[in-house]
């Protein structure tokens, strides 16, 4: 065995490992900047639980591979099924009747005006990400960020409780997860 080799081998097997232990710390780096401080300066902004974060990122088995660019499209993926999993909730309470009669029209304006809208955001965030346009990408997501905060102050409002508190705090929180990768991303570009 040559001794070129031999330094070429162990240099393929440092990086290889050097890698895996980076990328296994990259959902905690993630997840750290992410549930650091609100997205947002406004009162009603949540904040993003570290444990949600790991657990929404590693839902997914490509995470565990994933580098900032993948873990992004992983969370600007699930973001999006989240928009339209509570614009489904939403038609469901409305169509089954499960919906208090005062929610019912509260429930039409968080489909409509908050949702329906952060729903296209988002997905056209995904479409700019995979463009490599993070600029645009990030100001999607800011705008779909309040979504969720303006659909529970509908409710607050009009004084009825709100069937939808869970499912917006975490389409808040997923949201601001794809923010903050797209923000690393968007520094480091």
């Amino acid at each position: 065995m040559s001794p070129s080799f031999s330094f070429s081998s162990i240099f393929i097997v440092f990086l290889v490992l050097n890698f895996h232990a980076v990328n296994g710390d990259l959902i905690s780096d993630v997840c750290n900047k992410a549930s650091a401080a609100p997205i947002t300066k406004s009162p009603s902004a949540l904040a993003v639980p570290y444990d949600f974060c790991v657990a929404s990122l590693s839902a997914n088995p490509a995470s565990k591979d994933a580098d900032l660019m993948g873990l992004g499209a992983i969370s600007l993926e699930k973001c999006a099924e989240n928009a339209e999993s509570v614009d489904n909730d939403i038609s469901q309470l409305l169509r089954t009747g499960k919906a208090e009669q005062e929610a019912k029209p509260i429930l039409h304006a968080c489909s409509l005006y908050n949702y329906g809208p952060a729903d296209r955001a988002v997905r056209q965030a995904m479409e700019d990400f995979k463009n490599k346009d993070y600029g645009n990408a990030e100001m999607k997501l800011k705008s779909a960020l309040p979504a969720p905060l303006l659909c529970e102050e509908r409710f607050t409002e009009g004084g009825v409780a709100s069937p939808l508190t869970k499912q917006n705090g975490d389409f808040y929180r997923l949201t601001s997860i794809s923010l903050a990768i797209t923000d690393m991303i968007n520094v480091t570009e």
